[in-house]
């Protein structure tokens, strides 16, 4: 069965063809990976925010660049943690606990559960802290993004092996 969601090459075609529309729905589909990135990898909310913006920027003022239009969703990556990875570096190291950031409401979850899920998450949390940032990042790539092993290879420019290992914690 055929989607009737057009690719992103075909969205970017239409694009660079004058549909103004086809750049939106590029965004649409991949904003909520780039904040995802974004969160992850600065634990702030408004920071992630204010990068979700600058990164839609370098995507639009970039996009003439890009060669391959069927890696853009990988090409949007690499900007994302490119720019995440430049404002940390340029920020002090301020800890923001995990547990610090905002959680959905679980109207059906039992007030004893709630806390036994937070308590878990925190404690995740405070263990995937303590990484070093390449196996941090390789954990939220694959086990919170949802990516595999060959994809987080080519976008961190890593051998799968090593992928492999970062991930195993």
């Amino acid at each position: 069965m055929k989607s009737n969601t057009p690719s992103d090459v075909v969205l970017i075609d239409e694009y660079f063809n004058g549909n103004r529309i086809a750049l939106s729905q590029l965004w649409l589909r991949y904003q909520p990976m780039v904040y995802g990135i974004a969160v992850s990898m600065v634990k702030r909310y408004d920071v992630a925010e204010d990068l979700r913006q600058e990164i839609f920027l370098k995507m639009y003022r970039g996009l003439s660049s890009l060669k391959e239009r069927d890696k853009f969703a990988s090409w949007l990556r690499t900007i994302a943690y490119n720019t995440c990875k430049t404002w940390l570096s340029t920020q002090r190291r301020e800890h923001v606990p995990l547990e610090e950031l905002k959680e959905s409401e679980h109207p059906s979850v039992s007030i004893a559960d709630e806390v036994e899920q937070k308590q878990h998450r925190t404690l995740l949390g405070q263990m995937i802290d303590e990484l070093p940032f390449d196996y941090r990042l390789v954990i939220n790539l694959h086990y919170f993004e949802g990516q595999t092993v060959p994809q987080i290879a080519g976008f961190l420019s890593l051998p799968e092996s090593t992928v492999k290992l970062l991930s195993k914690f």
